[in-house]
């Protein structure tokens, strides 16, 4: 084995290409081979600019409201005592002296330009991820919604999630997103999850076609069951080398357990040229000693060039300890590769207690001591979590891996009465070699609320010199968002740097406490010690990625006063400008260079170019023209809603609906009658700027002619008790066209409404009567004895949910809001109908955690009108239908 490590590392350090090959770590002691599947591939499934979708907004969130931990080597009572431990020992913890960072006069970074980030919602935690490109493009996510901005904060796209990636047709629950800007490609990548279960769970996977991110991405999706057992992925962290994405995480079962480690390693080439996805898996990974390997961190490149062929990752032991693992690929993805554990021994750790905030008892939950960020850089792994500190609080944990000598050095950061948690690190120096290291980090403490902050640590070896902290923002709340006293903390920040000409620059996200909840704030970060730290260049752009001939403002940002602009426009009408916000537009399709010139008040000449800045195109890709039908199924003189489903972007829609009224269309969406009984077809044809396409169906809709109806009805419940509602669903045959109920006991105790609520104060046994009738007859059912109201229902009866909450209702525009509770997990349906019981849009699917949950969506898109909020369970077929009104 040792002739075969270095033989490999003899080939990898003189890469034929002339790109930065890895370094193959020596062999000392144990290591471990770990073999990856065969090689798979993932389609393309769709092509789009998020910006031009034309998809439903509701964004939806659920989010489960009961303190809950991450996912840990040791089992969940196991982490809950070990925390116990922790927290006692945080006011008698001695104070080890000898171990107190250094400080010195290292320079403190200088916050330049900094701005809210994503808006600040009920997601539970942030989970910050953002990545800016050398242009100044920002993308930036948090657990439930992705925006674009730019270097001066303007947002340009801001959806959920769900509507980013809804050519996956995956539905609303996604999370964790994980951004990344490849810097030697000049493309972003958005990583998210769907799902909670074995059978749900799936990698999302978007690749953006140029540097702009307002423009088109390809999308994909990846199993996240590789194996097809019980389990189920959650946690990941990413990076990408020369050629290929590397995506790790870990494997739960139902019971959200952690089951084993799972790595995967995706061509990243295919992604950014819209082909089928080649990757493989690695799973139920193990460590040098044979342990179980557990939260793999991949260590992205911290400076413009990328390692290659593979990529290392590192990880401890979650709860504390001194063994440190290194693993590495060895190759691309298609070159045959396997995965190589090694072990060191470092500082060792305790597991870090919970943090404090002011004003409050609630706690930050702090979750085990595992690495929570790396970065490549220099031969060396920088990398970083938070464990027990020498003053008994919560402190960073900072560690540089030497790949060369397998060492690692490492110190403590800490201070007493203040927590620090959740590091990430970025290149702060002039050049790859420069050992300087800005740390992002979260703070908070018994006199301070939670806030963003950043340090510089530079040294090499075991010196470690700091500056002094800068606040990026100051909370100004403590996080009060879950049941009891234990509160997420944010659980990533994230720091990018922007490689950009002549200057240190990096940005941070990470999130603080405000109105009892998470805010997201993003900052620059720039080297003081630069000459230009003060008066640097910049601009932005209205639009990057347009069409022919149209209007394009650019705006100057620069820091400076200003005497005088020049710009420089090649492609753009005029080519020249010396206004300070000129606008331009192009006449030919292309991709152009941007430059700003300046004079300073004091003299100075100041420039920056932006390469391949702006982009102008046609549409590329025709539409694939699709849509559906609300119900196949109708009676005369019934409505028929088609609703449109083409992918890439049609513009403009042509139907031809027979036998309907009107038989032609032109809207997206028609609604149209059908006054004649048969099977009847449809065509659309739908159209951009690059083409058009045609879907036909020639049998879409059957038309029944009504005759005498017949009477049934179902319910959400039967037995309830005194003073809750049931909602009646009429199913009656043959295409009723009135309806009258009768609830004696009830109240209402009459309705003409095809799916009533009605509510039930007094306890005892009712019957329900339904009449209908059309044009060919009516009809009458009575079910005796049909509801039960009183104790006997309360202990038959077990309800779907409990302590349900539906606000505001009516509502006015408002989120609506659903709080419940459920006693185990469960699988539940949200869908909302319309007051005729017809589906309008399924909202969410899937597994719901044990506890308080609150589901809340925007009914921006509803017209005025009375709604049902439809909850089902999806293997029991239980149901309960809430009411709401929504006004205008």
């Amino acid at each position: 084995m040792k002739l075969i490590i270095l033989f490999l590392s003899f080939v990898l350090a003189f890469n034929i290409h002339g790109q930065k090959s890895m370094i193959i770590p020596p062999t000392k002691g144990n290591i471990m081979i770990n073999h990856g599947s065969e090689l798979r591939d993932a389609p393309l499934l769709g092509i789009a600019n998020p910006g031009l979708n034309l998809n439903d907004f509701w964004d939806v969130t659920l989010y489960n409201l009961n303190s809950f931990q991450h996912v840990s080597s040791v089992s969940k009572e196991e982490l809950e005592r070990l925390k116990n431990l922790a927290d006692q020992k945080r006011n008698t913890y001695s104070t080890n002296t000898s171990s107190v960072s250094i400080r010195s006069f290292v320079e403190t970074p200088e916050l330049g330009k900094n701005f809210r980030g994503n808006e600040r919602d009920n997601s539970v935690p942030p989970d910050n991820s953002m990545a800016i490109s050398r242009n100044g493009f920002i993308v930036s996510g948090i657990n439930s919604n992705i925006v674009f901005m730019n270097a001066s904060g303007e947002t340009s796209y801001k959806r959920p999630l769900p509507d980013f990636f809804s050519l996956l047709d995956l539905g609303t629950r996604m999370y964790d997103p994980r951004i990344i800007y490849d810097v030697e490609q000049n493309r972003f990548i958005v990583l998210c999850l769907n799902g909670s279960d074995a059978a749900s769970t799936h990698l999302c996977l978007a690749f953006s076609k140029t540097e702009d991110p307002n423009g088109e991405w390809f999308f994909y999706k990846v199993d996240g069951n590789p194996d097809g057992d019980d389990n189920w992925f959650d946690y990941p962290n990413v990076a990408v080398s020369q050629k290929d994405l590397y995506i790790s995480g870990l494997m739960r079962n139902l019971a959200g357990d952690w089951q084993y480690s799972v790595m995967y390693q995706i061509d990243k080439l295919d992604g950014f040229a819209g082909r089928p996805l080649t990757w493989k898996h690695y799973n139920a990974l193990q460590d040098a000693d044979g342990a179980p390997s557990f939260n793999l961190v991949p260590t992205p490149s911290g400076w413009n060039t990328l390692i290659g062929p593979g990529m290392y990752f590192v990880s401890n032991v979650a709860t504390g300890g001194n063994k440190y693992n290194l693993f590495y690929t060895d190759e691309s993805v298609d070159n045959n590769p396997q995965l190589v554990s090694l072990q060191i021994t470092g500082l060792e750790t305790e597991l870090a207690p919970n943090g404090k905030q002011k004003g409050t008892n609630q706690v930050l939950n702090t979750f085990d001591s595992r690495i929570w960020s790396a970065m490549y850089l220099n031969a060396t792994i920088h990398f970083g979590g938070h464990v027990m500190s020498q003053f008994g609080t919560s402190g960073i944990l900072y560690g540089r891996m030497n790949i060369a000598n397998l060492t690692v050095d490492a110190t403590i950061y800490a201070k007493p009465d203040i927590d620090y948690g959740f590091p990430s690190f970025t290149a702060f120096g002039s050049q790859e070699s420069d050992p300087k290291i800005l740390v992002n980090h979260l703070v908070s403490g018994t006199d301070m609320f939670p806030s963003q902050e950043v340090m510089v640590c530079e040294g090499v070896g075991n010196s470690f010199l700091w500056s002094e902290p800068v606040f990026v923002h100051h909370g100004d709340d403590y996080v009060d968002a879950l049941a009891d006293i234990y509160e997420r903390w944010g659980d990533y920040t994230t720091s990018c740097r922007r490689f950009t000409t002549d200057r240190i620059e990096c940005w941070i996200t990470g999130c603080f406490g405000e109105q009892k909840r998470y805010g997201t704030w993003l900052g620059q970060l720039v080297d003081p010690t630069q000459e230009l730290a003060k008066d640097y260049v910049d601009f932005t752009v209205d639009k990057s990625t347009t069409q022919k001939n149209i209007p394009v403002k650019f705006t100057d940002i620069t820091s400076a006063n200003i005497a005088s602009w020049k710009w420089i426009l090649p492609g753009a009408n005029p080519g020249t400008s010396t206004a300070q916000h000129p606008t331009v537009s192009y006449v030919d399709n292309g991709s152009y260079d941007a430059t700003l010139e300046i004079t300073t008040i004091s003299g100075e000449n100041l420039s920056i170019t932006k390469p391949d800045f702006i982009h102008i195109a046609d549409a590329i890709i025709a539409p694939i023209a699709d849509f559906t039908i609300l119900e196949d199924t109708l009676f005369t003189n019934d409505t028929a809603y088609y609703k449109n489903t083409s992918l890439n972007n049609p513009i403009s829609f042509s139907w031809t609906l027979s036998g309907a009224t009107p038989n032609k269309s032109t809207e997206e969406n028609p609604k149209v009658i059908y006054k004649n009984s048969g099977n009847f077809g449809a065509l659309m044809i739908a159209r951009n700027v690059a083409g058009s396409n045609t879907k036909v169906i020639s049998k879409v809709v059957n038309v029944l002619k009504r005759s005498q109806p017949e009477a049934i009805f179902t319910s959400d419940k039967t037995e309830i008790s005194p003073g809750e509602t049931i909602t009646f669903f009429d199913q009656s045959k043959n295409g009723p066209s009135n309806w009258l109920w009768s609830f004696p006991g009830g109240t209402p105790e009459s309705s003409t409404v095809r799916n009533p609520s009605v509510s039930y104060s007094t306890v005892g046994v009712y019957d329900v009567t339904l009449k209908v009738n059309n044009d060919a007859g009516e009809a009458s059912l009575t079910i005796p004895a049909y509801i039960t109201v009183g104790s006997a229902a309360t202990q038959n009866h077990q309800n779907l949910l409990k302590n349900i909450l539906l606000f505001p209702n009516p509502g006015n525009g408002d989120r609506i809001t659903l709080t419940f509770e459920v006693e185990n997990i469960t699988n539940l349906q949200f869908s909302v109908l319309d007051e005729n019981g017809r589906s309008v849009k399924r909202l969410f699917s899937g597994m719901i955690k044990v506890g308080k949950n609150e589901l809340s969506f925007s009914p921006e898109i509803l017209a005025q009108g009375n709604y049902f909020l439809l909850v089902e369970e999806n293997q029991t077929q239980k149901k309960v239908a809430l009411p709401f009104i929504i006004l205008k």
